[in-house]
């Protein structure tokens, strides 16, 4: 293969993990040729991308992309996530998705109760659609990219008037780690380490948040962290073939991937053909060096909707993918121009 064919064939796979424009994947590629085909980031910055995949992943809304995230892009000293437009919970309510985005990240303290959304986390600029974050006190960046037409700074002041009317304190422009977030952290040591311990599979995922989309069959990703397991339900529709064996190669292939093994399984997909309507696969995986901690768990479930019989028309309104939306969610047959099939969300 010519070097400019293989170049073309790397970016199209990078693109297939991370959401980069192919172009982009290609001129990252070009540039820094000496780096792997996807790094990943470590320390400090591991620690802020798993964090900011944490906290757009829980909140059980709907997007038209996996938790809200449209891709990444990534390069040295830069990584820079892509919103969706909106988000929304019903049809016909949705909300942009820089305002979901600031309510979950942005750190407020409740005085004698605790600090709400990213501890350190600190808006260190704005420039149009970009808002720049970083952990205070260390070397740490991301950039949140809004929609077209994104007014980041009339929105922080939005969010800044809401909270202090209702007592509570804006955390995010102080210059130094505040005594409500040094208390916190002590008083919850074990949930502040077992974060740091998961910052390697978090930042991980995040940079690879298209797999979820492009390689996966699932019309609806959540994910929640219960002790040292995070957690994934990804749901399939029972018109849908389940093949979550795919979807694991590519999780951790030895490329593109994470250096994840599978430590136990509960396959269930011997119930196909039994007449049973639904069935769950569970999946535990760890990283490949035992000494490293932390669990992904990964939950196949394939069956009946379970979230509701208007999911499609929800995601069309969000402005998802058609061609994805007639892979996960195909309409029932002999009905072209019909309604959506009965089924559940993607979050």
């Amino acid at each position: 293969m010519a070097a400019g064919g293989r170049l073309t064939s790397l970016a199209r796979t990078r693109s297939r993990y991370s959401g980069e424009p192919v172009q982009y994947a290609a001129e990252a590629l070009r540039a820094y040729r000496e780096d792997p085909f996807l790094p990943d980031a470590h320390g400090e910055q591991a620690v802020l991308e798993s964090q900011v995949m944490k906290e757009l992943g829980r909140g059980g809304e709907w997007w038209a992309h996996p938790v809200g995230i449209a891709g990444m892009r990534l390069a040295p000293g830069q990584s820079v996530v892509v919103l969706d437009s909106h988000s929304g919970s019903r049809p016909g309510r949705k909300f942009p998705m820089a305002d979901y985005a600031l309510a979950h990240l942005l750190p407020f303290a409740e005085p004698g109760v605790q600090v709400n959304g990213v501890m350190r986390l600190r808006v260190s600029g704005v420039r149009k659609a970009d808002l720049q974050l970083e952990l205070v006190g260390t070397g740490s960046r991301l950039v949140l990219r809004g929609a077209q037409g994104t007014r980041w700074r009339h929105l922080l002041a939005e969010r800044r008037r809401d909270l202090e009317e209702g007592g509570l304190l804006p955390l995010w422009d102080e210059a130094e780690v505040t005594s409500y977030e040094l208390e916190d952290e002590r008083e919850f040591a074990s949930l502040v380490q077992t974060g740091n311990d998961l910052a390697w599979l978090g930042s991980g995922l995040l940079r690879r948040i298209a797999i979820f989309q492009n390689f996966s069959t699932a019309y609806s990703t959540r994910s929640w962290i219960t002790g040292d397991e995070w957690i994934f339900e990804l749901d399939t529709h029972r018109n849908v073939p389940l093949d979550h064996d795919a979807f694991l190669d590519r999780l951790m292939d030895e490329i593109w991937g994470l250096p994840l093994r599978i430590t136990r399984r509960y396959c269930d997909c011997s119930l196909l053909g039994t007449g049973r309507r639904g069935y769950q696969c569970t999946f535990y995986l760890e990283h490949r060096h035992p000494d490293v901690p932390g669990v992904m768990q990964i939950r196949f479930r394939w069956g009946d909707p379970v979230y509701g019989d208007d999911v499609r028309d929800r995601l069309e309104d969000l402005d998802a993918d058609q061609d994805w939306l007639d892979r996960v969610l195909p309409r029932r047959s002999g009905r072209p121009g019909g309604s959506a099939v009965r089924t559940g969300g993607s979050r």
